[in-house]
């Protein structure tokens, strides 16, 4: 299964939010899980929180809130939100690579 992290990052938590980068970066770089794609937005508007997406490919739900729930950006509350859920991708070329193993 195809699964989605959307987060916002906490304005007023920058600071800490760059204190935990290369922790953050570990965690991603350090799971078993299968992360297709990650990273962020482009910088936020003034006073704005950025935003982040991380598309993996899981067994289940479960095991991806479990992987998100262990982010230091998610412990600290760098994070204002967090929303996973499935996605069923059915066009484009990324999915055409997942779909012949590439």
């Amino acid at each position: 299964m195809i699964v989605a992290r959307y987060a916002i990052s906490d304005p007023g938590k920058r600071a800490e939010r760059a204190r935990l980068l290369e922790e953050h970066k570990a965690h991603l770089q350090g799971t078993a899980i299968r992360i297709l794609l990650s990273g962020p937005s482009a910088p936020p508007a003034a006073g704005g929180g950025s935003t982040a997406l991380v598309i993996a490919e899981v067994e289940t739900l479960a095991e991806f809130e479990a992987f998100s729930a262990g982010d230091p950006f998610v412990r600290s509350g760098v994070y204002a939100s967090v929303e996973i859920f499935e996605w069923r991708p059915t066009l484009g070329l990324l999915l055409e690579r997942l779909s012949d193993g590439s």
